[in-house]
């Protein structure tokens, strides 16, 4: 019996410590600042220390909390849904990816209640790296829902824009590394876009029509398959059709734009870089 009840009591004590310790560390947690967070995600999160699920959802709703904090000026504030924050524009739902980096996935709101968003993987935030990363890819399908499916409007891009783009600017004073991307509005565009659409011939007569239309743009054929659109304030547009894709070269002329914002502002180009 005696042998029964201490082997008993050293199982409460190694359970009551492993408790004590876990309270510890969430009490730790609460009370972390982004660089003590940043160091304890490295140090549980990245190696699959034991700790508790309780402890764990709490460093990942803190550390992602720490991350998207310019959003407060947008009502930042925890969803209903699991592992989710809203704020006025969009849902930014939180996970694990399978190398242990937090992705964030955005739902943006719809201008009518018939149409529904989906999540949209959108940044990669990698601490150990240091590093962030946007999915190109769902910029470009941004623009798709915008122009052809119309469950955005241009206002909502844009204002989608501005949030984005604070959170990346955001990120750059946390001293991550932000890889440059077709949503950063803090550089001039000066880029190579390579569309999988052909080149067909009826958005090029819409864009010859458009450009006829208005005194600020122009068309002009360079030579066979490449084509030069002029537009406002000296900027280009040059077009290349190779082996069944389309190539862009967007010019904006040193002004700091993002994709989104420059193709919201000519929507008749979108065509050539988005199927209807």
């Amino acid at each position: 019996m005696k042998s029964q009840d201490h082997q008993e009591i050293i199982d409460w004590i190694a359970s009551a410590e492993a408790e004590l310790a876990d309270l510890r560390l969430r009490k730790s947690l609460l009370e972390a600042d982004f660089e003590e967070l940043l160091s304890e995600y490295r140090r549980l999160i990245t190696t699959n220390a034991p700790i508790s699920t309780i402890a764990k959802s709490n460093l990942l709703e803190y550390f992602s909390y720490e991350l998207l904090k310019p959003l407060k000026s947008i009502g930042l504030q925890q969803a209903e849904a699991y592992n989710t924050w809203e704020s006025k524009h969009f849902l930014v739902a939180y996970q694990l990816d399978d190398e242990k980096n937090l992705a964030l996935s955005f739902r943006m709101d719809v201008i009518d209640s018939r149409f529904d968003a989906s999540y949209m993987p959108l940044i990669v935030v990698r601490p150990v790296d240091m590093t962030v990363e946007v999915d190109e890819k769902q910029v470009l399908e941004l623009i798709h829902l915008w122009h052809t499916e119309k469950i955005f409007s241009r206002g909502q891009l844009s204002l989608i824009n501005y949030d984005l783009n604070q959170l990346l600017s955001w990120f750059k004073e946390l001293d991550f590394e932000v890889a440059p991307s077709l949503l950063d509005n803090t550089r001039a565009l000066s880029v190579d876009l390579e569309s999988e659409l052909p080149l067909e011939t009826h958005v090029l007569d819409s864009i010859f029509v458009t450009a006829m239309e208005s005194d600020e743009y122009d068309l002009e054929k360079l030579n066979k398959d490449h084509y030069q659109v002029k537009l406002n304030q000296e900027q280009n547009v040059y077009i290349r059709s190779e082996s069944g894709i389309t190539h862009l070269f967007i010019d904006s002329n040193e002004r700091r734009r993002s994709i989104l914002d420059f193709f919201t502002h000519y929507p008749f180009l979108v065509p050539l870089i988005v199927r209807n």
